[in-house]
């Protein structure tokens, strides 16, 4: 973003980076609803990196998919509300590179599946 660029501006941007991270998550419905656009402001008025927001999408993810004890399709995620704990596990307690590394792979083994 230019350094001459509004607070709005920003604000923007960050929020369409949040929801283009949002609908690319695997397992999410991949709708923007007014509420998610909302939240996505209201993270980025609170001053939450989008590394934490983009870290709590692959944690929150992988959780659901390689704990699903029954294999079963899981019905996709309708709300970036869904992230807002595991945004705020995150910011109090972020994982370490190899952590979020490792639970990369064997997410996207278990996708591949």
């Amino acid at each position: 973003m230019p350094d001459h660029a509004t607070p709005q501006d920003r604000r923007a941007a960050y929020v369409r980076e949040l929801l283009r991270l949002y609908r690319a998550a695997p397992g999410v419905l991949g709708h923007v609803r007014r509420a998610d656009r909302e939240l996505a402001a209201q993270l980025y008025d609170r001053g939450v990196p989008l590394f934490a927001v983009e870290n709590a999408l692959l944690v929150g993810v992988a959780r659901r998919v390689l704990n699903n004890a029954f294999a079963s399709p899981l019905p996709a995620i309708r709300s970036l509300h869904y992230f807002t704990a595991i945004i705020d596990e995150m910011l109090t307690r972020p994982p370490g590179y190899r952590d979020l590394d490792e639970l990369r792979a064997k997410l996207s083994a278990a996708l591949q599946l």
